[in-house]
């Protein structure tokens, strides 16, 4: 028997191009909310361009480039996971609680946690230049 989401959203069991199409549909929306809604997603994507940018002018070779993407990712996903989070415990629980906000505290938290390794990164890759 299906699953009451998998019912609701129209999905059907076994592959499908049109599923694997609305999925990657579904992120790219929830990349956009994400960016046009949360004021700390349009500062890491300004500070992804930046990083980028002086990468290319650097010329930083492939193991600082991939060291760079992956704590670009690692923000990112960080950044997506806490929008998540923050969605649905505002949407199950409206009103303040202690235990909300202890849970959005300790996804922030995963934010930081990402943010710090992103700069220890940079540090390592662009010093000195």
């Amino acid at each position: 028997m299906k699953h009451k989401t998998e019912r609701r959203r129209g999905y059907q069991q076994g592959f499908s191009v049109r599923a694997r199409m609305d999925s990657f549909r579904y992120a790219f929306n929830g990349l956009m909310t994400m960016i046009f809604e949360q004021h700390n997603a349009r500062i890491h994507l300004v500070a992804t361009m930046a990083v980028v940018a002086l990468g290319v002018l650097t010329g930083l070779k492939s193991l600082e480039w991939m060291m760079i993407l992956l704590a670009i990712t690692l923000v990112w996903m960080a950044e997506a996971l806490n929008t998540a989070l923050e969605s649905l415990a505002d949407a199950a629980v409206p009103e303040a609680h202690d235990l909300v906000r202890k849970a959005k505290d300790v996804a922030a938290a995963g934010v930081l946690i990402a943010a710090a390794f992103a700069l220890i990164v940079a540090l390592w890759a662009f010093w000195p230049f």
